[in-house]
């Protein structure tokens, strides 16, 4: 991911949906397996793979030296505070406090978001017996997210953490701006470009999507609900037969195609979500950016550069992932957003944080004169 949650709730939907393809076992092998570990995945097993692809030592920094950055960071977020507010014409209010990570730490943040995600699947996977295909499923899971994991650590610069779930909310769990310093230092010394205009530039673009859900509290609880829903209903459809029996391996393989569908259509409702909140970042980046952060364009040539030097395994984990199609969110999003704000201003934009009522549709992205008449009405 990736600078923000889109990537990470993309990994986690992908995690589920092919959790809900491992419990989906074939009649020879749903006999019992004795001594078979719960739970669809092995976190720890996960957190070692990506420990190991993401690098020996993940890159530490010392303590002190993190809450030093952190503490810059902090500072540097509340100058840009007002500029940002000044582009979104509404103020931001609260905003969690940066944190530094190193690669480990990612690691370890992303697999408390990814538990977070994933419970429906656990739900439906402690139903069903262990067996010979449930453990393959485990396993190819652990190896599939940990290289997963281990990818993103090396890669990933910043992200926002908002705090979905589609579990019990864990006591004490906030809001959270990250920074992954290790990486950042790398690519700073391979790109050439200077660390506190890189530093900015993350902070600004965490600072939006903070913007974001901490003045729209209405958005949070309505990607957890197209999630839930997503999820649930292609299990539903997998799993449920209305008469309260576990349904056997062929009944399983019989609804899967429907299944898939009820997924594919709730990708797409939230993939439209997603596409506003990664182009109106950009469209504010932008913005504010190219009057307020030095070295601008030479940090814009470097993200570029960045994005096409990706290693054979990066790209075709990322493609699997659906990762890759963030570039796509973020030129379809800030097109919607350059369009809109042309007809209207950024007044008229912001109506779609007026609800989820006036979140755009797939269709309205590609053609936003669809939504501005639809928001003039």
């Amino acid at each position: 991911m990736p600078r923000f949650p889109a990537p990470t709730l993309r990994t986690a939907l992908a995690a589920g949906a092919m959790g809900a393809g491992a419990v989906i076992s074939a009649r020879a092998l749903l006999r019992p397996r004795q001594g078979g570990e719960p739970g669809l995945v092995d976190w720890e097993a996960v957190r070692r793979t990506a420990y190991e692809r993401g690098g020996a030592g993940g890159g530490e920094a010392g303590t002190g030296c993190a809450e030093d950055v952190a503490a810059q960071c902090d500072r540097i977020a509340a100058e840009l505070a007002p500029l940002m507010a000044a582009v979104c014409e509404q103020p931001l209010v609260h905003f969690p406090r940066f944190v530094v990570l190193d690669r480990h730490g990612f690691v370890d943040v992303n697999i408390g978001i990814a538990k977070r995600l994933i419970v429906p699947i656990e739900e439906l996977r402690a139903t069903l017996p262990d067996s010979r295909a449930t453990a393959l499923g485990r396993g190819v899971m652990n190896r599939y997210v940990g290289m997963l994991f281990g990818i993103m650590s090396q890669r990933v610069l910043g992200q926002y953490d908002p705090v979905l779930s589609l579990g019990p909310p864990a006591e004490g769990e906030t809001p959270a701006l990250y920074l992954v310093e290790p990486n950042i230092a790398g690519f700073a010394r391979i790109a050439g470009a200077p660390t506190e205009p890189l530093r900015r530039w993350l902070i600004l673009h965490e600072l939006t999507h903070a913007w974001q859900f901490g003045e729209h509290t209405w958005l949070r609880e309505h990607l957890v609900g197209m999630m839930d829903e997503m999820i649930r209903s292609s299990l539903k459809h997998a799993t449920g037969d209305g008469n309260g029996r576990t349904p056997n391996a062929r009944q399983l393989l019989e609804r899967l195609p429907d299944a898939v569908r009820t997924q594919l259509r709730g990708i797409a409702r939230l993939q439209a979500v997603m596409s506003v909140l990664e182009g109106y970042a950009n469209f504010v980046m932008h913005r504010v950016g190219k009057e307020n952060l030095d070295h601008f364009d030479e940090l814009e040539a470097a993200f570029a550069r960045r994005r096409a030097q990706r290693t054979v395994v990066e790209r075709a984990v990322l493609a699997i992932t659906g990762i890759n199609m963030k570039m796509r969110q973020y030129e379809v999003g800030e097109r919607f957003c350059e369009a809109v704000a042309s007809a209207g201003g950024v007044t008229l934009l912001n109506r779609v944080w007026e609800g989820a009522e006036m979140m755009p549709s797939a269709a309205e992205l590609r053609h936003p004169d669809q939504w501005v008449a639809r928001a003039r009405r």
